[in-house]
């Protein structure tokens, strides 16, 4: 459990003494794939950090048709826009895309770690900010890019939540076209289209499952042409075995 909370980025900068006591508190939840965490409009008691496991953050309409808002793997966090809000519920549904396990922070307990240790609270800003301002660039894009744009933007995020950015390859974690589709909220046979015509022009190649961007420099440049892209500031780390609890 201590091991899993000091992979996410709320508590960067403490120690492992310092997470102990929110630690031995904590529990774990483990999910098969489709199974709902959460619903929108649930209350937001807690916070999520995954151990283990990919799960998808979305909104479906009244006609069934589903929007990915983001997808979330091994290190990153969950939960904080519902947790911080004066509301206090959920936004999106969390849905387990594989098999996950996942630590739960209550707020019973995480209110009085949070006022003993303010600097979580910064981190949890910053994260807030970084989603807010991808977000604005996404809805944005609706407008005014073209699909090949959007879908670029999408394979960007997930290549900024990768753990293999950390030695500077610019690849995605292994996505199905199908969820690509509901991140750019288009049919899966258009997404396979755009992928590509892209990796024909070589701006990307498929790999394993994964997308490598080929011209990160480039593509950035070119997208940022309108607005200065954000960088996330929770991201993935090397799966590992979960600890045990």
């Amino acid at each position: 459990m201590l091991g899993g909370l000091t992979r996410s980025y709320l508590f960067d900068g403490l120690t492992r003494e310092q997470l102990e006591p929110l630690a031995a508190t904590a529990t774990t939840r483990t999910a098969v794939r489709g199974e709902y965490v959460c619903h929108l409009g649930d209350p937001a008691h807690d916070l999520y950090v995954i151990l283990s496991g990919e799960v998808k953050t979305s909104v479906t309409d009244a006609e069934g048709v589903e929007v990915i808002h983001r997808v979330h793997g091994p290190g990153m966090t969950l939960g904080e826009p519902g947790f911080f809000a004066v509301e206090r519920t959920r936004i999106v549904d969390v849905v387990a895309i594989t098999p996950c396990v996942l630590i739960r922070l209550s707020r019973r307990e995480l209110t009085p770690f949070l006022q003993l240790h303010p600097s979580v609270k910064d981190r949890a800003l910053e994260g807030l900010a970084s989603a807010s301002r991808w977000q604005t660039t996404v809805i944005s894009s609706l407008l005014s890019r073209s699909l090949a744009d959007r879908l670029l933007l999408r394979l960007l995020e997930l290549v900024d939540s990768s753990p293999e950015r950390r030695s500077g390859l610019a690849a995605t974690p292994k996505i199905s076209q199908s969820t690509l589709a509901g991140m750019v909220g288009v049919s899966r046979e258009n997404v396979n289209r755009v992928l590509s015509a892209l990796a024909i022009d070589g701006a990307i190649r498929q790999d394993n499952g994964r997308y490598v961007v080929l011209d990160e420099a480039r593509l950035r440049r070119e997208l940022a042409r309108d607005w200065p892209l954000a960088r996330s500031r929770d991201h993935r780390l090397p799966v590992e075995t979960p600890p045990a609890p």
